[in-house]
């Protein structure tokens, strides 16, 4: 659909640029579309539906990176139609496999309700989205809430995991040297897989209310009030409620990943950035960074996005080196064993949501030196084409990481999630962070930007 906006002055562009007969907006949303509903089919595990729609989704993405395609200003109905169709997911798909009674029942209802109310505002486009999107987002919260009640011992060993290293946190005991099991064939035991820093941030929701993933559902939260605050006078601003309306977004959260952790990290670095908050800036992606391992593949875009530059990257990466330091020198062994060979070792599944499972079902077993390239590539081209301001590192980091996915031996729902996250992000925040709050009529540098 052909869509008219304003000419549009982006951070790093020599001169100015006109978005072209489609908006950007359109298209990411349309990837986010097909990326989340692929990745909701079948529990995120391997079908050929499901990696087509996940394959197309990170092509749209590559399109609009190699295209240096800008964000417009503006939305039509397409991109409108595409987010309330896949929101309505929520009347339609299963979430919470484990769950069971009045709780699990009261989860769905108010995601069904939630859902309707976000499709209906941004199809039609009504007034007060500030208003829909807290309440949507309220909703949601309790709907998670509910989810966990329902569902509250989980049969997935990233719960087990979890509980048992922050259990051992509150007794003082190495999280990479407990003795843990599931009792469940082939499920993982007496590992800690992830880095210290998700079981040091979501030790306090255990600690006071018994399940990690009450941390989890925090983290969701807070990144969708974040993304709504960014630009809240955008009419982008309805999209940050995705975040905890996505499809099978409750099913992300009964199983526990982390990734929810990743992607708070990362949009509260932009928010502090669009605020002037740098040292909270350099805070948030720490964190994001002692989380989990994949988010280091962020590093590159985060030395090159002008408004954070290389000398934050430094220092959030020194400050994510020195607080996983005490675990890697208390038990290197183990901590070399949960946090690095684990994860290198992991077997092939053929149940990956990636297209090395296609390659493995046409008998090539493509190697990890496969993945190492195409994600560097992605990488180079986000660095190449895309601007150097907040728009460009979100979009960045989402090509890279569905890139990284699409060719990893193990990639599930929770990873697609994550990269579907930074769409959203991106087209949330707009065409440079002065965008997003005051000062309104100036980049710092003085130059003009665009009004919402």
């Amino acid at each position: 659909m052909a869509t008219v906006g304003p000419t549009v002055t982006t951070p790093g562009a020599t001169t100015p640029q006109r978005p072209g007969p489609v908006a950007a907006e359109t298209v990411l949303v349309v990837a986010w579309a097909l990326i989340g509903l692929g990745a909701s089919l079948d529990q995120g595990r391997y079908s050929v539906d499901a990696v087509l729609l996940v394959t197309v989704g990170t092509a749209l993405v590559a399109w609009v990176v190699a295209r240096r395609m800008v964000l417009s200003g503006s939305w039509g109905t397409v991109a409108a139609a595409t987010a309330g169709v896949a929101v309505l997911g929520g009347f339609h798909v299963d979430a919470g496999i484990y769950g069971s009674g009045p709780a699990l029942l009261a989860s769905r209802v108010l995601t069904s309700v939630a859902a309707a109310l976000v499709a209906l505002w941004l199809v039609t486009g009504l007034r007060g989205r500030a208003v829909v999107a807290g309440s949507a987002i309220a909703v949601m919260a309790a709907s998670g809430v509910a989810m966990i009640v329902a569902s509250p011992s989980p049969a997935i060993d990233v719960w087990a995991m979890l509980q048992a290293a922050d259990h051992g946190l509150s007794h003082g005991r190495d999280i990479y040297a407990l003795k843990w099991t599931t009792g469940i064939r082939f499920e993982q035991s007496n590992g800690f897989a992830y880095l210290p820093g998700a079981a040091v941030v979501l030790w306090p929701f255990h600690a006071l209310f018994g399940d990690v993933r009450y941390g989890l559902l925090t983290a969701m939260v807070l990144t969708a009030f974040l993304l709504v605050r960014l630009r809240p006078r955008s009419s982008t601003s309805l999209l940050g409620v995705l975040v905890v309306l996505s499809p099978k977004a409750m099913f992300g959260l009964e199983q526990s990943w982390v990734d929810p952790l990743v992607l708070l990290g990362v949009c509260a670095t932009v928010f502090a950035v669009a605020r002037r908050r740098h040292g909270w800036a350099v805070v948030a992606f720490t964190g994001c960074l002692v989380c989990k391992q994949q988010a280091w593949l962020l590093l590159p875009l985060a030395l090159v996005w002008r408004d954070f530059g290389w000398r934050r990257s430094v220092l959030s990466a020194g400050g994510a080196l020195a607080f996983i330091a005490p675990w890697a020198v208390a038990a290197p062994h183990a901590f070399w064993a949960g946090a690095i060979s684990y994860n290198l070792d992991l077997p092939a599944r053929l149940d990956s949501l990636s297209l090395f499972t296609t390659a493995l079902s046409f008998g090539w077993v493509p190697g990890m030196a496969v993945v190492a390239l195409t994600t560097l590539g992605a990488a180079a081209l986000a660095v190449w084409r895309l601007p150097r301001d907040a728009y460009g590192f979100l979009l960045g980091a989402a090509l890279v990481m569905a890139v990284f996915n699409l060719t990893n031996k193990q990639s599930f729902f929770n990873e697609w999630a994550l990269s579907a996250g930074l769409v959203l992000a991106a087209v949330v925040a707009g065409e440079s962070p002065s965008a997003a709050g005051p000062p309104a009529r100036g980049s710092p540098d003085g130059a003009p930007v665009p009004t919402p």
